[in-house]
């Protein structure tokens, strides 16, 4: 608690500094008055004021636009505890758009840019928190931030690149997704199973961080042939089907980490799961395989 007290101060500090220094370059009477409104805490009234300001002449300045950012941004923060759901921070976002359309120049960069950079990562928190709130075959709320963190820093950056932070949200879906069907499913490989295995394709497809993706996935796999196994144990008529069922998981998975040895063949790790899989399988050929390898790097 102290701590998020701590940099919400300091970030409360950072924005009044900015609009001190906007006030004194404010070309537009209700701009100013906006801007004084929104230093003093009256952020409705700020709010009302730029809204006239727009609606004047001083609505083709870009500055009056990013005053409109601001102050909405400061609502978001202030009065609406920075909710997921939060209206203003649309509307500031939007604002800060039009503020760079009518500003080629890059007058008002300077400070636009660290107002959208903030929000960005703001909905990227967002993302990360909705989580939780995920289901089997969907995951929107966690994409509608992250899709709004994306388009933010692509118009920032146009030649940004998403992708190692798109494998990452797919990688915490499908962590996610598995600790649920550990906890929920265990006598089948249901709709969080799935999931958590369409999570793992769709990171494995960008084609980044494909090792850590193609392991996870194996290892997931794996233990869910386990679990599906070990709860058919007590009943001699289900072993059978149990023991056939989870053959075919266990297949997936060595095929999986065959597939991550050949992205990366200097990780231990995945002959040493390819060992553990092999040996549920009764493949002894792999078994050595692995091992030879397993001495191989440590020579090395």
């Amino acid at each position: 608690m102290k701590l998020t007290s701590i940099f919400m101060i300091k970030v409360a500090t950072i924005w009044t500094m900015v609009l001190l220094a906007l006030s004194a370059t404010a070309q537009g009477r209700l701009t100013r008055e906006s801007i004084e409104l929104s230093q003093a805490g009256q952020h409705e009234k700020a709010r009302e004021k730029i809204e006239l300001a727009i609606a004047s002449g001083e609505g083709m300045d870009p500055l009056t636009w990013y005053v409109k950012a601001y102050v909405l941004k400061s609502i978001f923060v202030e009065q609406e505890g920075r909710h997921p759901d939060s209206q203003s921070r649309t509307e500031s976002i939007a604002a800060a758009m039009e503020s760079a359309r009518l500003d080629p120049e890059g007058r008002v960069a300077a400070r636009r840019e660290p107002l959208l950079s903030f929000l960005a990562d703001t909905h990227l928190e967002d993302a990360n928190h909705a989580l939780a709130m995920s289901q089997p075959g969907d995951a929107h709320l966690s994409r509608d931030h992250f899709d709004a963190y994306v388009r933010i820093n692509q118009h920032l950056q146009p030649n940004w690149d998403a992708t190692p932070d798109a494998v990452l949200l797919e990688q915490q879906l499908a962590e996610y997704a598995f600790v649920q069907a550990e906890t929920q499913e265990q006598a089948q490989a249901g709709p969080w199973f799935k999931w958590g295995q369409v999570c793992y394709q769709n990171a494995i497809a960008q084609r980044h961080d494909a090792f850590r993706s193609e392991y996870n996935l194996a290892v997931h796999t794996y233990n869910q042939g386990v679990r599906q196994f070990k709860t058919a144990e007590d009943d001699l008529d289900a072993v059978d089907t149990a023991l056939k069922m989870a053959a075919v998981l266990w297949a997936e998975a060595a095929e999986g980490l065959e597939s991550a040895i050949a992205l990366d063949p200097k990780q231990r790790n995945g002959y040493e799961a390819l060992t553990i899989v092999s040996e549920a399988l009764l493949n002894q050929d792999r078994i050595a395989w692995c091992k030879a390898n397993l001495a191989e790097l440590g020579k090395r």
